[in-house]
């Protein structure tokens, strides 16, 4: 009879946990963004990085010559790097692999710039650096194409790297959410063309088309339909999101960098239909689309 009891036991144990797996995966995941996730993001919009991290080339070379523990990551496609070439001394990790390889990153206060071929995917490795707690990430302005534009050199072979230990600080249950965003993110990054976002509206406007810049930018011109929330009051009015994670969301900013942030954050808080204005307002004037001024 004891036998018989201990068996049934197992059994309803097994169903517990085997049964209900993708529900006890969201639980997690809940906790996660709620108890992890957003900590990190308060930290984050507390002290916000001069210019969001950003650096173009000048200023790149300028942080080479004072730092050169500088780690410079890149985190375009290995056909691209085979193409193109990488800047010397650059560590390669595609943006999907990037959560899956911090262990041959260096510890969270160490310098890193992130570079791509023009800037968008490196926003969004930045991004997902900044929330897991790396204090100094910078994203190279235009990329490998603005660093070849200067007739800066490249060579053919990124740099080896031995892995070490992911740094002790980093909490594992995010770096585990982070590397599953990464991972999964949509061919085309989550990037839409000026002309194909004024092309739908004309059927739908986005669930919420978001400007993210200054009020001064603002104040200049907007695309009609847009709502205005400052990137550095963002996370004061997490409440004003979409309640649908479904819901179909647009961002901008001037040139994409301050929306690819906001873009790649909204991702994190599980929204799964975001995408960021390529090239920004910027590139919306310059194909000579539509702006709204009060």
């Amino acid at each position: 009879m004891a036998k018989l009891t201990r068996f049934m036991l197992l059994l309803v144990l097994a169903s517990l946990l085997i049964v209900p797996g993708i529900a006890l995966a969201q639980t997690d995941e809940v906790d996660v963004v709620d108890d992890v996730l957003m900590p990190q993001l308060e930290a984050y919009y507390s002290a916000i990085p001069e210019k969001y991290g950003t650096v173009n080339v000048e200023a790149f070379l300028e942080l080479l010559a004072e730092n050169p523990d500088v780690v410079v990551l890149d985190v375009r496609e290995d056909a691209e790097v085979e193409e193109a070439g990488i800047i010397e001394g650059a560590i390669h990790l595609p943006l999907r692999t990037l959560g899956e390889n911090l262990d041959l990153l260096p510890n969270l206060d160490a310098t890193i710039v992130v570079v791509c071929k023009s800037g968008f995917r490196a926003t969004i490795g930045m991004a997902a650096l900044q929330t897991l707690g790396y204090t100094d990430v910078h994203v190279l302005t235009g990329g490998i194409g603005a660093w070849i534009g200067e007739d800066l050199p490249v060579v053919e072979a990124p740099a080896e790297v031995e892995p070490a230990d992911v740094p002790e600080d980093l909490d594992p249950a995010l770096v585990e959410y982070v590397a599953g965003y990464l991972a999964n993110l949509p061919e085309g990054w989550g990037a839409v063309k000026p002309q194909d976002l004024f092309e739908e509206t004309f059927e739908t406007m986005p669930d919420w088309l978001l400007d993210v810049r200054s009020d001064e930018e603002w104040a200049e011109g907007y695309i009609e339909g847009a709502e205005h929330v400052w990137i550095n009051n963002f996370f004061d009015n997490l409440a004003e999101l979409p309640e649908d994670k479904d819901a179909n969301i647009v961002v901008y900013c001037a040139s994409g960098y301050r929306g690819g942030i906001v873009a790649t954050q909204l991702g994190l808080l599980g929204y799964t239909n975001v995408r960021n204005l390529a090239g920004g307002i910027g590139a919306w004037k310059a194909a000579e689309l539509p702006v709204v001024t009060d």
